[in-house]
């Protein structure tokens, strides 16, 4: 389920049941709700939005979107930010304008969605994730649960003085408050001990003092195996709520019910145009009983979850109910440059591929001799960018697209040679392999180097190489041209035999100290140590031509 609090649900417990186990069969709808005519409203974005409810003569709601009040911090359930309130004047046909985050203490660190006022609008109860005094209360399962908080309004709508419900806890989940309508219960939504199924309706008595009597699950004809959740109270007393198991179109779906005879009442599906094949929930109404919001995941949305604005006033002309050209396609570009990470130049001929965390290539190129590479991708989505090339140890990296359109975002690539180059020679680059004074006798860190040679062989089965042994100038040179044919002659024994490299690939060759690399000639007095690094082999590859296709 893609929508934002349903998968906070789900992490928190709240979890979501299969098309299996919802209930089947024909679904009777109160066909009265047919006269409603709904219409998604230009405040969504991109992102998640829901839990609308009213206040005054103004809207409340929730939303995932980027503003600069809601920056950077991302959750990684979905790689969207964290809810926010938001308050906004509501305009003609149910449209928000001027909205803003809400003043005071409403925002936190963390989500925030689904409030609910008293009438005289002093008093807020919403949701929230377990946060209270810069403090996460985490489960023994180390997740942060919801939980419903209370708030005094001011005369301006700022939210201060926050305090938890008591029945709050770490270890199961509270949310989605709503009140009767003399505000002497709160209906809310929880997995507490005594639920019936993933999560069910509950309500809780208020005294006037702001005391809570002990919460009431509201039975079995209401609550079922499923999830049952968002409710709500309207002017008529009517419960409404959400379900995903009493018979429905698909996904959550909502329903209605008297809230004073829950035992005994009908369930009844609102139907379409309220209901669809995927969630469709928190659902409000103004007191004049004749329009209100919902949100809904359906097809044909400007992003994850919509609000809606139903009413049940005349229908539109149908020019101005035809949907609107779709919003442009979000997208960002990736691009790059491959390099060497060595010299840090630009590496031609290597290929880079683009896939999707699943795995799937949607994109693959052989840079040319600029090594950039260019592609179209979309906004907030994880890809896996991977460069390689013949004698380079290829390069992986993860990166998300940001949320903006026509973003460019650079992601550079390095590759690490496997070769070096020396005097026109392709060296298979290792670790020098060092030899003990007068020996040709393999020691332990030679074998670790020679194990990289094997590897480089067996990853690139057409290449053959020569085993390169050198001497220092210490002793007869022809005495030092039968040692360093010794050394080769070992060290290409032991690729052989270890590494099981087949005989016409390797050879070996002797140079004595006819290749001293640092002046350590016959006559020219040097340390020990200086002597030593002409004392190697080295594995030069003799056919690189094999590789350049």
């Amino acid at each position: 389920m893609k929508n934002l609090i349903f998968t906070i649900l789900i992490l928190s417990s709240f979890l979501v049941f299969s098309q299996e186990e919802k209930q089947t069969g024909e679904v009777e709808h109160d066909k009265s709700f047919q006269k409603y005519t709904i219409r998604n409203i230009e405040v969504n974005s991109y992102y998640s939005d829901f839990g609308a409810t009213y206040y005054g003569d103004k809207i409340v709601f929730a939303s995932a979107r980027k503003d600069k009040d809601n920056m950077d911090k991302k959750w990684k359930g979905n790689n969207q930010r964290f809810l926010n309130f938001y308050i906004g004047e509501i305009g003609e046909n149910g449209e928000v304008s001027e909205y803003k985050s809400l003043m005071g203490e409403a925002n936190s660190r963390f989500h925030e969605s689904n409030a609910t006022f008293t009438k005289d609008r002093q008093k807020v109860y919403f949701t929230r994730n377990n946060y209270y005094e810069k403090k996460k209360g985490l489960s023994s399962e180390r997740i942060m649960k919801l939980a419903i908080y209370i708030a005094d309004v001011d005369a301006d709508g700022a939210w201060y003085n926050i305090r938890p419900f008591p029945y709050n806890s770490e270890e199961y989940n509270n949310a989605h408050p709503t009140l009767s309508l003399d505000g002497s219960i709160m209906y809310f939504a929880s997995d507490m001990p005594g639920t019936m199924g993933h999560s069910d309706i509950f309500k809780v008595e208020m005294t006037d003092t702001g005391d809570f009597g002990l919460p009431e699950n509201l039975g079995g004809n209401v609550n079922t195996e499923g999830r049952e959740s968002f409710p709500f109270i309207a002017a008529d007393g009517t419960l409404y709520f959400s379900s995903d198991y009493h018979k429905g179109l698909g996904g959550l779906d909502i329903f209605k019910t008297d809230s004073d005879e829950l035992e005994l009442a009908a369930i009844q599906n609102i139907g379409k145009p309220f209901n669809s094949k995927r969630d469709d929930f928190s659902y409000v109404m103004h007191p004049n009983m004749r329009e209100g919001y919902f949100a809904s995941n359906r097809v044909g949305g400007k992003g994850d979850d919509d609000i809606y604005y139903f009413t049940s006033g005349p229908k539109q002309e149908k020019k101005e109910e035809v949907i609107s050209e779709p919003e442009v396609a979000c997208t960002n570009v990736i691009t790059g440059i491959v390099t060497e990470n060595r010299e840090n130049s630009i590496v031609s001929g290597a290929l880079v591929t683009i896939s999707d965390f699943e795995g799937n290539t949607l994109y693959k190129v052989t840079v040319a001799e600029d090594g950039k590479y260019s592609f179209e991708a979309s906004c907030d989505t994880r890809y896996i960018i991977k460069a390689s090339k013949p004698l380079y140890l290829g390069v992986t990296k993860q990166m998300i697209t940001t949320d903006e359109i026509g973003q460019e975002v650079t992601i550079n690539l390095e590759l690490t040679p496997e070769v070096i180059k020396v005097n026109g020679k392709i060296i298979i680059d290792i670790e020098p392999i060092y030899f003990e004074f007068d020996s040709y006798a393999i020691t332990k860190s030679a074998g670790t180097e020679l194990e990289k040679v094997i590897a480089l062989m067996r990853k690139y089965p057409e290449i053959i190489v020569e085993g390169g042994s050198h001497t220092d100038s210490r002793g007869p040179e022809a005495y030092n041209m039968k040692l360093s044919e010794g050394r080769a002659n070992a060290t290409v024994k032991f690729i052989k035999n270890y590494g099981g490299i087949e005989a016409h690939r390797i050879f070996a060759r002797g140079y004595g100290e006819t290749q001293i690399k640092n002046g350590c000639i016959d006559g020219v007095k040097c340390s020990d140590s200086e002597h030593a690094i002409n004392r190697r082999t080295e594995f030069v590859i003799v056919n690189p031509e094999v590789l350049e296709d």
